[in-house]
């Protein structure tokens, strides 16, 4: 495999002592990592990378066009502007609302004053976001008009919390601040003289797991800059195999990169904007997947890098009017956040002949940061999600029972042991507990490695569904559906779906009494889930629902009947 054979050779000389990217054993806590000898202590010292760019398009949304150097200025100034609303040094700071510019200006701003940046689900109703507000603590939401709805709608808001409107008209929303008006309040060209440590908290990310209610992933600088420099030394590498095993001077256009996936996700957030200040990368924002709109942006824009769920390439290759956009300046065509079905690998390599689809495996809590696979390597093994992200990760399968080192060839959990790994649950330390070993991550997943030492997922421990790259609590679901009359049990699991991956999927066992249809199940359950989470299938019945031994209900079983 050439590509493993260039890339890992490549890595190995880039990180060498003295090398520029160089890597060194050091301990953290009660535990050793390979870690950046150069990396900014934190991400307020990342973001002065913005001034070396300066005029250097950064942010363009609906045609216009924002160069580094502005972003900086006016975060800087949005810092200051937190500050005086009395954020202190590790208060959270939310922000609820699609792609935008203020989005990306409210959390470097967040990150300059010392706070934790707290990004919302856009996608959230009222319920699920008076949780997280009152789960977090935060002091105060950032929010466009639609999700700042949502703000108001909720039944018992926290206590104190300072509400922040951007892109609204005037008079709108009468008891938020305006945004624009804070960020010009001020003059400041640097950012708060706020002592922040490597180890001091940056982000709170919240990610569905099994347990109903989404668990808060807080994240420090130095876990974040390590997966940030960590994909930056992955780009670096793809580029070393494209050329042959040369390395090319930095010359010709500014790389681009289309931002179709939300930036509350950790991809979105690490892995496409926090990457493009360290590459010079000019991020095209889409606030909603369209196809034939992101045609249309590849064209314009000269896109080289489509990042995203491997729904969004599927449509890519299979629009109807492909042909009449200039696609040709695609370079990579990368999916995570769920599995690329392995015959879409080889039909995106025939219809990009001049593109590469990549794939790569992390989860929120490794800042996206996990294996990653390529060129001839993903095309000869197209289920497999390749190799560590060396030297900074080290992946290991392990009896989930027991925690012993699984041989080759057999199933296990797979294990991470990273420095871009999170630091913890926000407010759960029994579950942050159970989650690490020795510094290893427990990730839920179920993994093989083959005799060539790459890893396939072959199935999930934790109960939850992904659909289109959105992590789901089948136990949310269940519980949302049993709260409806007519419904004596349920069970919600997932089903393989051509474009989105997953479906989720309910069985619902009806009083005898009742009457209940599909179309009823989902319009009741519209006020209770964010919609992307409702059943697209649902089957209703009167019988009792298959039981194992032990009396629980027989979900494994029901799903199989279904395949």
């Amino acid at each position: 495999m050439a590509f493993f054979d260039l890339v890992e050779g490549f890595v190995a000389a880039t990180t060498a002592p003295g090398a520029q990217l160089a890597t060194s054993r050091q301990q953290i806590g009660d535990i050793e990592y390979t870690v950046f000898d150069s990396a900014p202590a934190s991400l307020r010292d990342l973001f002065q990378m913005m001034l070396v760019h300066g005029d250097l398009p950064f942010v363009v949304e609906d045609c216009e066009y924002y160069s580094f150097a502005d972003i900086y200025a006016r975060a800087t100034r949005f810092s200051h502007a937190l500050v005086r609303l009395g954020v202190k040094k590790g208060d959270r700071v939310a922000i609820f609302m699609r792609n935008r510019t203020e989005w990306i200006i409210s959390f470097i701003g967040a990150a300059m004053a010392g706070a934790v940046a707290t990004p919302l689900n856009s996608w959230w109703g009222a319920s699920e976001l008076s949780y997280a507000l009152q789960d977090s603590g935060a002091r105060i939401i950032i929010a466009d008009p639609r999700r700042a709805v949502q703000v108001d709608a909720m039944k018992a808001p926290p206590t104190g919390l300072i509400k922040i409107i951007c892109c609204a008209q005037s008079g709108e929303f009468a008891n938020w601040r305006s945004f624009s008006e804070l960020e010009t309040s001020n003059t400041a060209t640097t950012p708060p003289p706020i002592e922040i440590a490597p180890e001091d908290d940056v982000t709170l990310m919240y990610t569905s797991g099994s347990t109903g209610h989404p668990k808060g992933v807080v994240s420090t600088n130095r876990a974040v800059i390590s997966g940030v420099m960590g994909y930056a030394l992955m780009g670096m590498a793809l580029g070393f195999y494209r050329a042959g095993g040369k390395v090319l001077e930095d010359s010709g256009p500014q790389k681009s990169i289309l931002l179709p996936i939300p930036l509350f996700h950790v991809t979105g957030c690490v892995v496409i904007f926090l990457v493009s200040i360290v590459a010079a990368r000019k991020l095209v924002l889409m606030r909603k997947w369209n196809v034939n709109d992101a045609m249309r942006l590849i064209e314009i824009e000269k896109i080289m890098t489509l990042t995203g769920v491997p729904t969004m390439t599927a449509d890519l290759m299979n629009a109807p009017d492909r042909d009449q956009y200039d696609l040709s300046s695609l370079t990579d065509l990368s999916a995570g956040g769920a599995a690329r079905p392995a015959d879409q690998v080889k039909t995106l390599g025939d219809a990009f002949g001049h593109g590469s689809p990549l794939a790569g495996y992390g989860l929120t809590e490794t800042q996206g940061v996990g294996s990653f696979i390529a060129g001839d390597a993903y095309l000869a093994n197209p289920s497999s999600i390749g190799r560590a992200l060396a030297p900074i990760v080290e992946l290991e399968i392990r009896n989930p029972d027991t925690g012993a080192l699984m041989p080759t060839g057999e199933r296990g959990e797979i294990w991470i042991k990273s420095i871009c790994n999170f630091r913890g649950y926000w407010k759960q330390p029994e579950a942050t507990k159970e989650a690490f070993t020795d510094g290893w991550f427990h990730t839920g997943d179920v993994g093989v490695f083959d005799e060539q030492g790459l890893l396939y997922i072959v199935d999930r421990i934790k109960d939850i569904i992904i659909r289109g790259g959105e992590n789901i609590a089948t136990i949310e679901v269940e519980s949302a559906i049993s709260s409806l009359e007519g419904v004596l049990e349920c069970a919600v699991f997932g089903l393989p779906h051509e474009r989105l991956g997953e479906e989720v999927v309910a069985v619902i066992c009806q009083l005898a009494e009742a009457e209940l249809d599909t179309q009823q199940v989902q319009q009741q359950l519209q006020g209770k889930l964010a919609k992307y989470k409702i059943p697209t299938k649902i089957i209703i019945q009167t019988e009792i629902l298959t039981r194992l031994a032990t009396g629980k209900i027989a979900k494994r079983q029901l799903r199989e009947g279904l395949l």
